[in-house]
This record gives structure tokens, sequence and C-alpha cells, in this order.
């Protein structure tokens, strides 16, 4: 009995198979459906005759022993397989009901698809053509592939065989449609294959016959095509992305040499100094899964064997999205606090979608017009550089207009006033060292500013506490605090705040050097206290040290210290 007879089961069979899990006679069959269905199916004698003769002859039971007329039977490995084929036959039957029912009732049938990200490389194209042609069976035709997603249309669900080949003339930039494509195309469509999409070079088709003959049958002009028409473009581009992230890297590495503590404590700085490691990465390693690839091509050239596929790092560039969206969430996180910060940043995004936008419309019109590559370029730079200038311009006009407004900081003022013909902000951000604290003062009305930043690496603060303007000559007070979570960043940030009192010596006489000398610590109940020199001359400005955190703290200019102040800012700064 062939195969093809059962490929769907009536209820009696598929009840009868199931039944027959376990050893069982005929007559046990019968009453054995009967109650497993509340009688809901009946399986009559003749019924089951036939059937059981057909399921031994196909293989499906094995006859168990025979006892006068009573003869007992038993499910094969052929029937089992049977009746599970059924059973995901039904299962899917179900499945699709329910999707398809679902889908009625919330909104019509889409008859477009856009699939985000696919991240196949397109020479790994046994991957991409399966996807496509298991896209194609569940009724999904390529329609177009975008820069960041591929695009289907509702078909009837087909099996469809997918090829990609490549079109050295179909550059990003060239005329279009490029120069011999259209005879291209001709020669597949004769061969039996028909365009589905095409992005640039790439070019995706695809064929109803079985035994259409590939596109591509000689590996040695194959291998050669892809070098002209994808490899050396694809080369230049990611020597010139990896050159950017060189770049970047290194002067995130210069900042956190020259500004330790600034970028150290900064969040949105640590962010901006690892947002590339990770397209630096990708960009090496595909770079490397190239050049590995086209040695194992040649040598299948030399052999005479198809070329091999280049897989394509998904896991790699899933991992570089994962960390682009930490690192944009880190960012919104960082300025959150600021609604102006926001708004801006949110405004810069909109602007860059926008150039993407006009630059990429620029680029296909020039293309349809059939302009050549070198002046679709320019232009396309010329506008880049044509929109950023007004972009910055525009961004520096927005500032300095709101200067002063509070806008862009993370905490506003609790009042303004006017002094001098300009308007001032006055905070009132809690400080672990006030002015009160070492001298006595009778005054009301002080501001005290906090700007506090910290990262996983230090944490850096800098307070001031400042007299409203037209009050009188009142102290003021400025100081920082360092905490350093790293031990062997210590240093770079100690030496941070020694070179910059010292960062125009060199262009001073001797005899007028600002730097810091050491002073004796124990007042001030510090592991090492640095105070800073006007050429012979002290200044109150001292940089107190202990074993995690450091402090630099300026004092009015005639303020004679005593053991008690010192102790007091010693006390206050190391526990804030």
């Amino acid at each position: 009995m062939a195969r093809g007879k059962f490929q769907t089961l009536t209820e009696q069979m598929f009840y009868i198979l199931l039944c027959l899990r376990q050893e069982r006679c005929g007559a046990d069959v019968m009453a054995w459906v009967a109650e497993a269905t509340g009688s809901r199916v009946a399986v009559g004698p003749g019924t089951l005759y036939n059937l059981l003769e057909q399921f031994l002859q196909a293989g499906y039971i094995r006859e168990t022993k025979v006892e006068g007329r009573k003869r007992s039977y038993v499910l094969t490995p052929t029937g089992r397989e049977a009746l599970e084929a059924e059973a995901r036959r039904l299962r899917q039957l179900t499945a699709d009901y329910e999707r398809l029912m679902e889908i009625g009732r919330r909104r019509p049938m889409k008859h477009t698809k856009r699939e985000w990200m696919p991240l196949y490389s397109f020479l790994d194209r046994k991957r991409v053509t399966d996807h496509l042609a298991d896209m194609a069976a569940r009724g999904w035709m390529l329609d177009r592939l975008g820069t960041w997603s591929w695009h289907y249309r509702r078909t009837e669900p087909k099996q469809l065989r997918f090829a990609v080949t490549f079109f050295a003339g179909a550059g990003r930039f060239s005329p279009a449609p490029a120069a011999g494509l259209d005879t291209f195309q001709d020669y597949c469509a004769q061969a039996g294959w028909h365009r589905a999409a095409s992005s640039d070079q790439v070019q995706v088709f695809f064929s109803e016959d079985p035994a259409a003959v590939p596109i591509d049958t000689d590996p040695a002009a194959e291998l050669e095509n892809i070098r002209r028409s994808i490899g050396k473009p694809m080369i230049r581009n990611y020597l010139a992305l990896l050159l950017l992230c060189l770049l970047e890297v290194a002067f995130q590495c210069y900042q956190i040499w020259t500004d330790p503590v600034d970028t150290l404590a900064s969040p949105t700085a640590l962010l901006a100094a690892t947002a590339y490691l990770p397209l630096l990465v990708l960009t090496l390693a595909s770079l490397l899964l190239y050049h590995r690839w086209q040695r194992r091509a040649e040598a299948a050239v030399e052999a005479g064997l198809p070329l091999p596929d280049l897989r394509s790092a998904r896991g790699l560039g899933i991992l570089v999205l994962m960390w682009s969206g930490l690192l944009i969430a880190g960012l919104f996180a960082s300025i959150s606090r600021s609604t102006g910060m926001v708004i801006l940043t949110i405004g810069m995004v909109l602007f860059f979608a926008l150039v993407y936008f006009l630059a990429n419309a620029a680029r296909k019109a020039l293309q349809r017009l059939r302009c050549p590559p070198w002046a679709n370029l320019l232009v396309i730079v010329g506008i880049c550089i044509a929109m950023f200038a007004g972009g910055t311009t525009g961004l520096f006009a927005l500032m300095i207009r709101n200067a002063g407004s509070g806008w862009l900081e993370d905490h506003p003022p609790v009042e303004t006033y006017t002094a001098h013909g300009m308007t001032w902000s006055v905070y009132a951000d809690p400080i672990p060292l006030r002015v009160e604290d070492l001298v006595d003062i009778d005054y009301d009305g002080w501001s005290t500013e906090a700007d506090v930043e910290w990262s996983p690496l230090a944490a850096h603060g800098e307070y001031r506490q400042d007299a409203r303007l037209g009050d009188g000559d009142l102290p003021e007070l400025r100081y920082e605090i360092v905490t350093v979570k790293l031990p062997f960043l210590y240093g770079l940030c100690k030496r941070d705040f020694i070179q910059w009192v010292e960062r125009d010596n060199d262009q001073l006489p001797m005899e007028y050097w600002e730097e810091y000398r050491t002073v004796t610590a124990a007042p001030w109940g510090a592991e090492e206290v640095f105070q800073r020199y006007s050429g012979a001359e002290p200044v109150n400005q001292f940089l107190l040290c202990w074993p995690d955190r450091m402090a630099e703290v300026k004092l009015p200019w005639d303020w004679s210290l005593t053991a008690d102040q010192m102790a007091v800012i010693g006390e206050k700064l190391l526990h804030a």
C-alpha cells in the first residue's frame, strides 16, 4: 500500500491508530474508540476490517497473535510516524484557524511586510536564499532591499529557488540603471531566472524551475566578479570606517589622558569613549572574515569547486545593536534631568535623519539623471556640509540667545535677579562645606550650587557658594571633590590637578611659575596636602589627598587659615 493514500487520515483511521499504541484485538478497538470519543466517532465492523487490512499492507500495524478468530494488532514505528504527522497537521490547521480568525477580527490582512535589520551578509548566499525561499513558501515574496530592512509583498505560497549574484556596474553612486544591467537580466530571464529585488551591486533572482541552470557556473569568473563588484568597494568602506573608529578611540584616550577627572566621572564622556568600540570590533572582524573567505575561495577555484559562503556575523551584529541601544539609553538617562538637553538631543536626531533623507533622495535623483559617480558623490558631500554648517550655526545661535536662561541645566535656579544689566541665577543646592562653617557671618542671600557627576570609575563634584552682586564684599567659596573608585586611576586624577596649575609655566619666567608645593598635612586630617604657589607667594588654594579621594579648595585670598579651620575643611570634605 503506497504511503500517499494516508497523507490525510479520516477520524476512524486516526483513532484506530491511536488505539493501537497498545496491543488490542478488533472488538477492543471498536469499544475503545467509542469510549474515548464519547460515542462521537463510531467504527463499524466492516470499516474496521477493511482499515486493518490496509494498515497491515502499508506497514502501519503488525499482527501480534491469533487466538481462534481473535486477532490482535499493535502500532509499528511507521504507523507511529503517520499518526504523529496527522497530529501535527491537525495542530497546524487549528493554529492557522486561530491566527487567521484573530487577524480577521483585528484588521484586514496585510499585503506587505517589512523585515527589519536582517543582518545577513550577501556573500552568505545559501542562508540568504534559504531564508527567501522559506518566506516565499509562506506567501511572502521579496520585493525590495532597503538599507535597514527587506520589503515583501503577499503572494500565493510557492516553492521557489533564489540566487544572489552581483553586477559590478551598479554602484551606490553610479547612474541607474547601470549600463549592461538590462542585458544581464535578459540573459538570466532566458535561463529561467527572474529579478526579485536589487540593492546597488547586489542582484536577487528567483526561479520556479528546480532544474534551472545556476546563474554563475564558472567559479573563477564568479570570484573575479565578486572582487570587482563588492569586494574592493567593501574593503575601501571598511578601511575608512576602521580609520574613523581608530581616530575616535585615539581621541577618547587622549581625553582621558589630558582631562581624566572630567572624563572618568562623566557618564556621557564614558559612553562616547566606548561608543565606537563595538563598531571597531565588527569592522575588524568583517575584514578578517573576508580575507579568510578570499583564501578559501581561491583554493576552491584552483580545485574547480563552487565558491564557499562567507558566513554572516549575525551574532556580532546583534551584540553591536544591543550595545548601541544601551548607549542610546545611557545617553538619555544621563541628560534626563535637563528637559532642554532632551529636547535638543531629539532635535539633533531628527536633524540627522533629515540630512540622511535629503542626501539619499538627491543621490537617487542624480542616479536617474545618469550623472557620473564623482559628480553624484560631490553633490551629496556638498549637501551634507551645507546642512551641517547651517545646523551648527543655528545651534550656536540658539544657545547664545538662551544663555543664562537655565533651559539646558539639569536643575533650575530657585530664583533670578538683575544686576549690572544682566540676569543672574540663585541656587539652593546642599553643599558639604559652607562659608558659615569657617567664619561667623550674618547673611541669608547665598547662592549654593552643586554640580555632581558620577560613573562606575569616579565621582566628581564641583561646589560653589556666592553672595549676590551688590550685597557687599562677602567671602566666596569654590571647591571640587573627586572620589576615585579604581586605585590605578588615582595617580592620573591627582596629576590632572597638579598639571592644570602648572599648564602655562613653559611660557613664564621661573620666578612667576605656578605650582603646587607640599605642606604639613596633619592639621587638615589628610594624608597629603599641597598648597598653590604663584612664584614665591603662597595662594589660598589647597589640594587635599586621601587614599581614594582628593579635594581642591579655593578660599578667599585674604584669609589667614587657623588650625581649626583646616580641621573643619578636612573633616567636611572627607565625609562629603
